[in-house]
């Protein structure tokens, strides 16, 4: 499964600009919020999808830094999800969890990104898995998730 809420135009012409990646991120997550605390989140998820999938160009280019552009990946992941586990979709909720932790994880091993990254994997999983991730990756061992966090 690959999830991808922008349609290759929109993606093209959004990339090609970052403040403008960021302006209409800024909108989609806004928007996308609010239908949720509505209970739409049927007409939230577009949003909030459009947004993940920004916010993860935007963390890929490290914009406007690594510390907001990843605070704002984790935050917009938490939303997608609860908006999904809403819905009654723990398929879906898994999977964007599994995903955002995995690009998150990449950063555990670059010192100047590894407390940040470390934080914002800790707040997408409130039980503390992420603690358990940053430890295993400083003695160097591997990391062992739930099965059913793991992309297939």
């Amino acid at each position: 499964m690959n999830l991808r809420y922008l349609c290759a135009n929109h993606r093209q012409w959004l990339v090609a600009d970052t403040d403008r990646a960021e302006k209409t991120w800024l909108d989609w997550i806004e928007l996308g919020k609010i239908l949720s605390e509505e209970g739409n989140e049927k007409e939230a998820i577009p949003y909030l999808g459009c947004a993940f999938d920004l916010a993860g160009f935007l963390l890929a280019k490290q914009w406007p830094s690594y510390a907001v552009s990843a605070t704002r990946f984790s935050e917009n992941a938490i939303c997608l999800m609860a908006a999904y586990r809403e819905l009654g979709d723990e398929k879906l909720h898994r999977y964007i969890l599994a995903g955002a932790s995995s690009i998150l994880a990449r950063q555990l091993g670059d010192g100047l990104k590894q407390r940040i990254a470390a934080d914002c994997i800790n707040a997408l999983y409130p039980t503390g898995v992420g603690d358990a991730m940053q430890k295993a990756v400083q003695a160097r061992r591997p990391v062992h998730l739930d099965r059913d966090c793991r992309l297939h």
